[in-house]
């Protein structure tokens, strides 16, 4: 994707998934407010400005304080010093700090939901969040604090950062440090800004970070299932497997689009194959009708599909709360006069159960990608490839080892798989007394693509493998047409294992193509997802 002169304009309702892929992809992109959200912004925010004036309003985070003292009254004259408290109070969050694609993906995703105008902040804070964003500066956000009912730990410090606090942290240019210093490299003066009433509360509402954090691990997740498809159909090849069980009327059949265009994917990657034949079949021996494969093998498309469904619900809850008014209080009018309303849309409940079932279909796709590769070491389970996938077994050890890694990190990912949806713990002297604990699922979720991002790597590095120990028997016949590009492609950077060598470099390599989706530019995969 080609990043030159690229814009995006937010205006609160209309940003869709294909615009945060661009965003993701093209860091130099620079984004603005429609003419349309700037007057929608005014218009709601002349109501906190008139309610601060008339000085009746209880109103939650304006008149009064946060949480349990939401019974304390804030003067109209201390509401400066309010809103560097809160971000003074709230910017206490503990352990790594989030990838800066996460950070400014919350930026843009913040921006937006202010746009609606809901959250009744001004158009000049807005403004600077995205002056921060669009000139590289991405404070430095960390992962531990938030309990999904609104990140407030990790936007309290996007806001330090925001108003040039020298207690906040950030990165400019690939150098960390303090955000009034970075801001002046910037260009950006960073004592001119001051939050006005509600805004800080408004920044820091709603589950952003973890919106972020899910929706580029969906990104991520999107990537891997496509690779996962392309590791299968490699292990098919080099097993010779049997291609009925890709007919299409079998999946026309089980009524699963999902499920329908994987066993179209793999068909595809596989189409014109002579080693899945009987007679590709008889070259190494196996002269008795195969009949049908191992459900790790025949069973591929089903599984993938499944998850595809899956996935498919999770971009839905994803693209619906990007558009979505995530604060409390929110402020309506019915073109009259305002409302201030207070409620519980910060909650992220919905954002932690799809992350559970990122989580859970994850683990998956690496159990079944796991047991292909099991098959490929087995002389019985092959149908005849050499044990361990190397000539001259006993003096040579081959991949056993390469394929214990996956077994051990499908036995992690396993205990991730843990609900943290289902975790909610008490906290701020039960005024919060249920939590989403997504946050909990973001971290699990970041370890777990890692996870199988390596298993399928050594998928990939196995069925490679396997295909080179048999090229010779097979002789004469022809590979699929999309197994033999990959095949080639995966052979202009990692030899083949004639006999034992210190192996790990080849896997990191493999690993490295899996995770910057480098392997999947060879091909134009149409996946439902």
């Amino acid at each position: 994707m080609t990043c030159e002169s690229k814009n995006l304009i937010l205006d609160g309702y209309s940003l869709s998934y294909d615009k945060i892929v661009e965003f993701i992809e093209c860091p130099s992109i620079q984004v603005a407010l429609s003419a349309a959200a700037i007057e929608r912004v005014k218009h709601y925010r002349s109501a906190v400005d008139q309610w601060l004036l008339e000085d009746k309003k209880a109103i939650y985070g304006v008149t009064t304080g946060l949480g349990k003292l939401k019974d304390y009254v804030v003067d109209e004259h201390d509401q400066n010093a309010f809103q560097h408290n809160i971000f003074l109070s709230h910017a206490v969050g503990l352990g790594p700090d989030f990838p800066e694609q996460i950070v400014r993906l919350a930026m843009l995703l913040r921006a937006n939901v202010l746009a609606r105008g809901h959250s009744g902040v001004r158009v000049e804070m807005i403004e600077r969040l995205l002056l921060l964003l669009n000139k590289g500066v991405i404070p430095c956000v960390p992962q531990i604090g938030s309990l999904g009912v609104g990140d407030l730990q990790p936007m309290a410090h996007i806001g330090l950062c925001m108003v040039g606090a020298p207690e906040g942290r950030a990165c400019y240019k690939g150098e960390e440090g303090r955000s009034n210093a970075l801001l002046k490299k910037a260009n950006i003066n960073p004592v001119q800004f001051k939050m006005k009433a509600k805004e800080a509360l408004a920044l820091i509402d709603g589950s952003t970070m973890v919106l972020a954090s899910s929706l580029f691990e969906y990104y991520q997740v999107e990537k891997l299932i496509s690779i996962a498809d392309m590791a299968a159909a490699m292990t098919i090849e080099a097993t010779r497997g049997e291609l009925d069980a890709l007919d299409s009327r079998i999946h026309e059949a089980n009524n699963l689009f999902a499920e329908q265009e994987t066993a179209q994917i793999l068909a595809e990657f596989l189409k014109g194959t002579e080693w899945c034949t009987p007679e590709g079949r008889q070259r190494l021996g196996e002269f008795s009708p195969r009949v049908q494969d191992a459900v790790s093998i025949r069973s591929t498309a089903q599984v993938h599909g499944a998850i595809k469904d899956v996935l498919q619900y999770v971009k839905s809850i994803l693209v619906r709360e990007m558009n979505a008014s995530k604060d409390n209080p929110l402020i309506f009018t019915d073109g009259v006069k305002f409302e201030s309303l207070s409620g519980g849309n910060y909650h992220a409940a919905h954002l932690s159960y799809a992350l559970d079932f990122m989580g859970i279909v994850l683990t998956d796709m690496a159990i079944i990608s796991e047991r292909r590769s099991a098959r490929l070491l087995d002389p019985i389970m092959s149908y005849g490839l050499p044990a361990n996938l190397i000539a001259g077994a006993g003096l040579n050890t081959g991949f056993a080892l390469v394929h214990a890694n996956a077994t051990a990190l499908v036995s992690e990912m396993r205990i991730l798989t843990t609900p943290a949806s289902v975790g909610s713990i008490p906290s701020k002297g039960n005024q919060e007394d249920h939590n989403s604990m997504a946050m909990t699922g973001v971290r699990k979720l970041m370890n777990m693509i890692d996870y199988a991002h390596q298993v399928l790597a050594i998928e990939l590095l196995l069925s490679a493998q396997a295909i080179d120990l048999i090229a010779e028997n097979m002789d004469g016949l022809a590979m699929g047409k999309g197994t033999t590009i990959l095949h080639r492609w995966i052979r202009q950077s990692i030899e083949p294992m004639w006999e034992d060598r210190y192996i790990l470099a080849d896997l990191q390599k493999m690993i490295s193509f899996v995770e910057s989706g480098e392997i999947l530019k060879q091909f134009k995969i149409v996946s439902p997802v």
